[in-house]
C-alpha cells in the first residue's frame, strides 16, 4: 500500500468535510438572519434557489424550510400548497411531527377547526411512535398541541390552572407569557373573566418588546375578551 498517497487522501477528505461543515453552517446562519432577524421573507426564499442552498440542502429540504417564510408572509395560496408538498413526502417521523406542528398554527389561524383536530390525532399517533430521546424533545411540543386543541376546538379551560402553574415555573419571559396568555384563554372559557384579565396582566408583562404584545394590549385596551379566542400568539 501506498502510505504517502494513503494520508494524502485521508487529509484531503478531511479538509473537503471541513469546508463543507464551515460552509453549510455559514449559509444556514445567513438564512436565519435573513428571515428571523431580519423579517425578510422574500429574500430567504430567494436565498434558498440559489446554487449554494442547492448544493447544502436537499430538494425535500428547502420545501420544508420554505414553511417558516410562508408562515411569517402568511400567505395563505403558498402555504396550503407548501403543507400539499410536505405530505407528500417521505418524512422521518420527527420531521413530520413538526411539519404538523407548524400546520396546526397556520389552520388555528384559518379557523380550520376540522382539520386542526385531525392534526392532533396524526400528532399523537407520530408521539407514539418516536424512540424514547426523541420522544423526551418533543413532549412539550406535543403538550403545546394538546392546550391549543382543547381550547381552540374543544372550547374547553380545563388547563387553566395548569397552565397558570407551569407559567410561573419558566425561566424565559417568552414562554411563559404564552403560558399565562393560554391561561387567560383558559380561564375565559370556564366564564372567570377575573381570572382572565389577571393572567392576561403577567402575559403582558412577560410579552414585551415581542409582536406579540400588540396583541395582549389591544384585548386590555378594548376590554374585550372574546377577543382571546380569536387570535394566537
Amino acid at each position: 500500500m501506498n502510505w504517502t498517497l494513503f494520508w494524502i487522501l485521508v487529509i484531503c477528505g478531511a479538509a473537503a468535510f471541513v469546508a463543507y461543515f464551515f460552509y453549510s453552517q455559514r449559509e444556514i446562519a445567513y438564512l436565519s438572519i435573513l428571515l428571523y432577524r431580519q423579517g425578510n421573507a422574500d429574500a430567504y426564499l430567494k436565498e434558498l434557489e440559489t446554487r449554494q442552498a442547492k448544493f447544502f440542502f436537499s430538494r425535500k429540504m428547502r420545501t420544508l424550510m420554505k414553511i417558516d417564510a410562508y408562515l411569517v408572509k402568511d400567505d395563505k395560496d403558498d402555504l396550503d400548497q407548501i403543507f400539499k408538498e410536505a405530505a407528500k413526502e417521505k418524512l422521518r417521523d420527527a420531521d413530520r411531527f413538526l411539519v404538523l406542528q407548524k400546520e396546526m398554527l397556520y389552520r388555528i389561524d384559518c379557523q380550520d377547526y376540522k382539520r386542526v383536530q385531525e392534526i392532533y390525532t396524526q400528532m399523537e399517533s407520530l408521539y407514539n411512535e418516536l424512540g424514547k430521546k426523541a420522544k423526551e424533545r418533543y413532549k412539550e411540543s406535543l403538550q403545546e398541541a394538546q392546550y391549543l386543541e382543547t381550547i381552540y376546538v374543544d372550547k374547553d379551560g380545563k388547563y387553566a390552572g395548569e397552565l397558570m402553574e407551569k407559567a410561573r415555573t419558566l425561566q424565559d419571559d417568552i414562554p411563559a407569557g404564552v403560558c399565562y396568555f393560554r391561561a387567560a384563554q383558559s380561564y375565559y372559557l370556564r366564564g372567570d373573566k377575573k381570572q382572565a384579565k389577571l393572567a392576561l396582566e403577567k402575559a403582558e408583562g412577560k410579552l414585551r418588546n415581542t409582536k406579540s404584545h400588540e396583541v395582549v394590549q389591544n384585548i386590555q385596551k378594548t376590554g374585550d375578551l372574546d377577543l382571546l379566542l380569536k387570535t394566537r400568539i
